[in-house]
């Protein structure tokens, strides 16, 4: 296995490679609680970003730069509970089912309330497409970009489709967060699994492409993988736009500037935003969701294998 060091917000990290021989890496031996990891054993890179991320644990207090509505648009961070009460009634309402989510986690195996998620993303998602043309009239997407599990939901409901579609510029990637065994609990890896190969050059390098995740970003560890991921396979975007329903303040502004250092123009387009993670990237407060991919895997298209 090979090790490449990459240099990512002013530290250098390491990037697991495979061996030209090597079809995939098996990152099994590598984990450090295995029965934790809800991802495929056999990736195609592992990103071990370190402690990277900790400083965006907690509330945010403008370690990244100040936090202010009026500015927000000139950093390109829209966010629609800022201007729409609707926007507003539906992340209160999320919050409300993630906290029961959360207090009893069998809950995720009850249909109908996983159901109730699943229509206000709905809803979430219209309201995004509808209110789009307003802040950017000249945003254009090549391709989709779904990062699986939450990712492919999300994608179909960002562009009013059935949950069954098939998109044809749609790019699925899995990444999955993760500790290694021999990591501190807040130091974090992700691991990248290509399933269509054969399409990334042509739907990925130097094009717009839309990043659907249901948080987009929390600390933008999984966004920041598929990037790095892209830059050492040389098909590098030119400009990403970051739809979700939700996302933390400390994770724009710190994906923004790291992304611009890289080459890369950022927008975030959110229906709402947190300003509290925990100490497992978690966002807690007000604006709590849950685990989105374990809520809205029972929404997942008909024809999707893990």
């Amino acid at each position: 296995m090979m090790i490449k060091e990459f240099n990512f917000a002013k530290k250098n990290i390491h990037i697991r490679l495979r061996e030209e021989n090597q079809k995939t890496i098996n990152v099994l031996p590598l984990l450090k609680d295995p029965f934790e990891f809800a991802g495929d054993y056999n990736v195609d890179h592992i990103i071990r970003f370190g402690d990277v991320f900790e400083g965006l644990i907690g509330e945010y207090h403008n370690q990244f730069g100040a936090w202010q509505k009026n500015k927000l648009p000139k950093q390109n961070i829209i966010i629609l509970e800022y201007y729409y009460s609707e926007a507003k009634i539906i992340m209160n309402k999320i919050n409300i089912l993630a906290h029961k989510l959360i207090a009893n986690p069998d809950k995720y195996d009850d249909k109908e309330l996983c159901k109730e998620y699943y229509l206000l993303a709905s809803a979430g998602y219209k309201l995004l497409r509808e209110k789009q043309k307003r802040f950017f009239p000249d945003f254009y997407t090549d391709s989709y970009v779904s990062l699986e599990r939450a990712g492919l939901v999300s994608t179909r409901l960002a562009l009013g489709l059935n949950k069954d579609a098939k998109i044809l510029n749609e790019v699925r990637v899995v990444t999955k967060r993760t500790h290694l065994k021999d990591e501190s609990e807040t130091n974090l890896s992700v691991t990248i699994k290509w399933r269509n190969k054969n399409k990334l050059k042509k739907l990925i390098l130097n094009k717009n492409i839309e990043l659907n995740d249901f948080v987009n970003p929390a600390s933008g560890a999984s966004g920041s993988a598929f990037i790095i991921a892209t830059i050492i396979n040389k098909i590098k975007p030119s400009m990403v736009l970051h739809r979700s329903v939700a996302l933390t303040r400390q994770g724009s502004l710190f994906i923004g500037k790291t992304f611009k250092s890289l080459g890369i123009k950022t927008i975030f387009y959110s229906l709402g935003e947190c300003d509290s993670l925990n100490n497992m990237y978690y966002l807690i407060g007000s604006r709590s969701v849950g685990d989105a991919g374990r809520a809205l895997r029972h929404f997942l298209p008909k024809w999707y294998k893990k």
